[in-house]
């Protein structure tokens, strides 16, 4: 049994995992290979069916609310979990409460209990932006130019500030992190506004509204060194990762080690990383994360310091073969880092990771929901690295699983490893484009666009920039037609699965053994074939016409037409011929709703990777017409389920076309939406704290102009 030594020598009979998903899944994993007996928490939305409930050998509801409030962030009911389940560690993950001071100074005073992760001083520390610049300035690590918020808090002298800095420039919660209450401010006259929202959004997600203003620094690289330190004194660094390529200052797709980086620099940047963690008199992983002037390549400066484990770490396990979980129980335990000396540290090969999240990149990438009705990955789910493939899949979801709104929308990561860049690259492309997902939108189609870009594909070129200058290249467009050989494929799988055809191979011998009007000889009549009429969910009509050996004359809209044949198995994977002289071979799965037929399709060895058609269920058909709801102009609708949490108008009010009506927050993001066109509020159909649904109506705003002529009416 693996024993955790904090001060005392403490017997690990249990560890709790304070987190939910992907990173508990990723803990328990270690702590199995360590045989220390986990215990899991899951909130009310959740559920003790969540993945990782069910991988932990004991797990338990936690707080009465679906919310993290509710649920996760409740300090007194995770300690008293872990006490009353006999566990003496509990590790935070990353988020929630992995960088509360308070909470890990409530762990570490309760007896029998171990914090895994730093001391509560060095977690104070470097959690305030304002603190954290003045220690690492002190050190000799270099920071850039800014204001701390030592003085002032109020919004005219911020703005006095900002304008001494000069634009543009940073806005971010001094207790912030993870690219959450942070905003960008290129012009003076737009500083108020985006300064209330930032505090807004970081009272909401640190309980501290306090932020601090830093000089932006244009195009920089985001280069950031994973550190590991014991209680002995020993400070070692894993070497460094590269997380340019963001999204609202969200990462999207990490590598390490950085691209195209002098080894000369890249020992820098790791010597600054141990300096700052001794600055910071640190214990545990963490990660100190530098921008890099792309304007003069050998100057760096301080951002910020994460003091827990990263989202990413997995790609810097991949390149040094060390376990950081594990590293990290040792430390708590109070054992000397394994390896000590800075040069016998390991650095093979290359690695990337991609985050992949439920939400809908053709509509701004807000986020979504939906159940997941398949998944298969292209690796074992919480497996760790296929040593034969190179790949690995964290994640914390299943089939079956309801994606809701009340956390983070990433659900999964995908990590490759290989001796290059250029090889785990390309692993990276194939990789997501064999990831398998359906029953919510993802962003893997992004994710491809991205790393098949010609910037990316270049070492060193990419910047935190990308998306300003390349949006074009790599956005999702909504609504792009289907093309008419999946539609037609879609079709014929809807066919079969009526027919009751999925997983018979061999069609002969099926129908030898079945009465000659078995659906199995398809559909055929007496008086000749059977002639489907389908309709695609956009509307397209699709006529089918059956033939005695099984095959379809398919037909969509007036012009395309193909012969369809082939086989569907039972594990969704289809062999069909086109026009009797094109084999495809394609995985599938198909979900029947009722009404209508979901066929997702990924054809192998294409230049298409993923296919989706949603076929109308001739049986119990909902016509297009009956399917869409026409609105008029001035309504106002929810963009993804969400709350409500401000209404910046009333009924009676008037408003110009832009103006901010509604805010929502989901997955602990603000997004705000306006008023579509100018007029008087006539409805507002919601509160503040209500939970909306993707699509419904929140309000509806009379056209100006209407009120216009109502007027001229009224007064001829």
């Amino acid at each position: 049994m693996f024993r955790l030594r904090y001060g005392t020598c403490l017997p690990v009979d249990h560890s709790t995992n304070a987190n939910r998903g992907e990173i508990a899944a990723r803990v328990i994993r270690t702590c199995r290979a360590l045989q220390i007996p986990t215990v899991a928490l899951y909130s009310v939305a959740d559920g003790p069916n969540a993945l990782h409930a069910k991988m932990a050998d004991e797990s338990y509801c936690i707080g009465t609310g679906p919310s993290a409030t509710e649920s996760y962030l409740l300090q007194e009911e995770i300690v008293q979990i872990a006490q009353d389940s006999g566990a003496q560690a509990i590790h935070p993950g990353y988020g929630f409460l992995s960088e509360h001071a308070g909470f890990c100074q409530h762990v570490s005073d309760t007896p029998g209990l171990v914090f895994v992760g730093p001391g509560p001083d060095a977690i104070t520390a470097m959690g305030s932006k304002s603190q954290s610049k003045a220690i690492m300035e002190k050190a000799g690590v270099p920071t850039t130019p800014g204001y701390y918020g030592d003085d002032t808090q109020e919004p005219e002298q911020l703005r006095h500030e900002a304008v001494q800095i000069g634009f543009p420039l940073l806005i971010k919660a001094v207790m912030g992190g993870g690219g959450k209450g942070m905003r960008l401010v290129w012009k003076e006259e737009e500083f108020l506004e985006k300064l209330e929202s930032c505090q807004r959004e970081s009272q909401q997600s640190f309980g501290d509204s306090r932020v601090l203003l830093e000089k932006y620094l244009v195009n920089p690289r985001h280069v950031e060194v994973q550190i590991i330190a014991d209680q002995h004194g020993n400070v070692v660094h894993l070497h460094e990762r590269d997380c340019s390529l963001q999204r609202r200052h969200q990462k999207i797709i990490e590598e390490a080690p950085a691209g195209d980086l002098p080894m000369e620099l890249r020992e820098r940047l790791g010597e600054m990383g141990k300096k700052a963690a001794l600055a910071a008199g640190y214990v545990n992983a963490g990660t100190v994360e530098f921008l890099l002037d792309t304007q003069q390549p050998d100057q760096f400066y301080f951002c910020e310091m994460n003091t827990r484990l990263q989202v990413e770490h997995p790609i810097t396990e991949c390149i040094t073969g060390i376990d950081l979980v594990e590293w990290q129980l040792r430390i708590a335990a109070g054992e000397e880092l394994p390896i000590r000396e800075q040069a016998n540290i390991p650095c093979h090969g290359h690695a990337f990771e991609a985050r992949i999240y439920a939400e809908n990149p053709a509509r701004n990438f807000l986020p979504a929901t939906g159940t997941v009705w398949h998944h298969t990955p292209p690796a074992t789910p919480n497996g760790g690295m296929n040593p034969s493939s190179g790949i690995r899949v964290d994640t914390g979801i299943q089939k079956g699983q309801e994606v809701g709104v009340y956390y983070d929308p990433m659900i999964c990561k995908l990590i490759v490893h290989d001796e290059d860049r250029p090889r785990a690259l390309q692993k990276l492309v194939t990789a997501l484009k064999d990831y398998q997902i359906a029953g919510v939108p993802t962003n893997i189609e992004f994710l491809v666009k991205c790393a098949e870009h010609d910037t990316f594909q270049t070492a060193g070129a990419i910047h935190t920039g990308f998306l300003n200058d390349h949006l074009e290249d790599v956005q999702v467009e909504e609504g792009e037609s289907t093309p008419t050989l999946a539609a037609a494929i879609g079709a014929f799988a809807s066919l079969l699965h009526l027919e009751g055809r999925y997983g018979i191979e061999d069609l002969g011998s099926a129908r030898r053994n079945q009465m000659p009007w078995s659906s199995l000889s398809g559909s055929w009549r007496m008086g000749g074939p059977a002639v489907y009429d389908l309709e695609l969910a956009d509307g397209t009509s699709i006529k089918c016409t059956c033939h005695r050996d099984g095959s379809y004359d398919i037909f969509i809209g007036p012009y395309d037409e193909y012969h369809i044949d082939g086989t569907i198995l039972s594990n969704g994977e289809m062999e069909v011929v086109v026009n009797k002289t094109k084999r495809i071979s394609i995985k599938s799965k198909l979900h029947d709703t009722g009404d209508k037929f979901e066929i997702r399709m990924w054809p192998q060895h294409s230049e298409d990777y993923f296919w989706h058609v949603d076929v109308q269920n001739p049986i119990n058909p909902v016509s297009q017409g009956a399917q869409s709801v026409i609105a008029g102009h001035g309504t106002v609708k929810a963009p993804m389920p969400g709350k409500i949490s401000r209404i910046n108008a009333k009924v009676g009010d008037y408003v110009k076309a832009g103006d901010i009506l509604v805010v929502m927050e989901a997955m602990k993001m603000e997004h705000a939406i306006e008023a579509p066109v100018s007029g008087t509020v006539v409805e507002m159909h919601f509160k503040v704290d209500d939970v909306v649904q993707d699509g419904v109506d929140l309000a509806l705003v009379q056209h100006a102009e209407v009120d216009e002529a109502e007027e001229s009416e009224a007064i001829s």
